[in-house]
Parts: structure tokens; C-alpha cells; sequence
């Protein structure tokens, strides 16, 4: 192949450029495997095995009532009548919570977004105070921050996380709690500009 244009040039010094980056990285990162104890015979001890489960919830939006919803099941003591059973709210998911962790104390409880703002008024007229510490009863581990977090913008959103009464909306914070803490779980980590 002849290289008669400017861009056959080009694209071959970064064909060039690409190898020998990809080639030094390879060597840089075998180089890093190395552990410096070529006098070390003993083996080292076989790892356990551990189970992790990852319990995600997403788009709880404040929601700690449970809705007018119920479903129908088997009456325990008799099974040719039903019973209706209601459903939802932060109760049966804490219970729920809470018998998954008993069973494995490795599990993770992990909010995939959306977890206040755009809340029924229980939580809403409380700047999702409420929420924030029913969590922290629950003990979620991470919450990854979605798009309705930022409703209130960001410092409000700072409030509920590290905790404080300074108020940034046109409603009162810290109207239940004198004390509010904010989330004893973390948070996306994001860099504020």
C-alpha cells in the first residue's frame, strides 16, 4: 500500500502510537503482578467462597403508606374462603428487609434512584425527612442518586444527606426533628460545581 495522502499518514502514526501504548500497558501491568517473594514456598490459603446479595429497590418516592391495594390469598383457617391482605408501604418492605438480612447478614441494601422527591405528602411536607429516617432504620447501605433527587436542587439534596436545618426551599425543614442527622447511608459520591 502506498501512503500518497496526508491521511494514510496520520492514521498510520496513530496505528503506530496505538500498539506501542497497548504494548507498554501490558508490560507495565504484568511488571505490577509481580509480588517481589520468589523465596516464598508456602501456599497460600484457599479463599471461602461468600454469598453476597444485593437487594435493590428504585423509585420509592417518599412512598411510606401503603397504597389502597390488597391481595387476595388462602384463608390460613379455611381454605375454601380467601382473605384479603394489604400490600405495600415502608412497614412490609422493612420487614421484608429485615428477614433477607437475618438470612444472610452479607446482603446489601441498595437504592437505585429516585428514593424522595416527587412523594406523597407524608414525606413531601417534610422535605422527605421522613424517608431519609425511615432508611436509616432500614439500614440501606447505598442509595445511587436519580433524577428526582435533585428536585430541590443541589444544596438541598447536601441538607438531607449530611443533615442540618439550614433552609434552601420555601418550606421549613427539620419540622418533626429539631435534630434532623441526615442519611447514615452513602450516597453517588458527586463532584459539586
Amino acid at each position: 500500500m502506498h501512503l500518497n495522502s496526508s491521511i494514510d499518514k496520520k492514521m498510520t502514526t496513530l496505528n503506530i502510537l496505538f500498539k506501542t501504548t497497548s504494548l507498554c500497558l501490558a508490560m507495565a501491568l504484568l511488571v505490577g503482578c509481580n509480588d517481589n517473594d520468589d523465596n516464598d514456598s508456602s501456599t497460600p490459603a484457599p479463599r471461602s467462597n461468600q454469598t453476597v446479595n444485593i437487594l435493590a429497590f428504585n423509585d420509592f418516592h417518599g412512598n411510606l403508606e401503603p397504597p389502597k391495594r390488597y391481595v387476595e390469598a388462602a384463608n390460613p383457617n379455611d381454605a375454601s374462603q380467601t382473605v384479603r391482605i394489604p400490600v405495600g408501604g415502608v412497614s412490609y418492605f422493612a420487614d421484608a428487609i429485615k428477614k433477607l438480612k437475618a438470612q444472610n447478614p452479607n446482603n446489601a441494601v441498595v437504592s437505585a434512584g429516585d428514593l424522595i422527591n416527587a412523594s406523597p405528602i407524608t414525606s413531601s411536607l417534610f422535605l422527605d425527612e421522613p424517608t431519609i429516617e425511615v432508611m436509616n432504620d432500614i439500614q440501606i447501605d447505598f442509595n445511587a442518586v436519580g433524577n428526582h433527587e435533585f428536585d430541590r436542587g443541589t444544596d438541598e439534596l447536601r441538607r438531607l444527606q449530611n443533615g442540618g436545618c439550614q433552609q434552601y426551599t420555601s418550606t421549613a425543614p427539620c419540622q418533626i426533628n429539631k435534630n434532623f442527622s441526615g442519611a447514615k447511608f452513602n450516597s453517588l459520591q458527586l463532584t459539586w460545581q
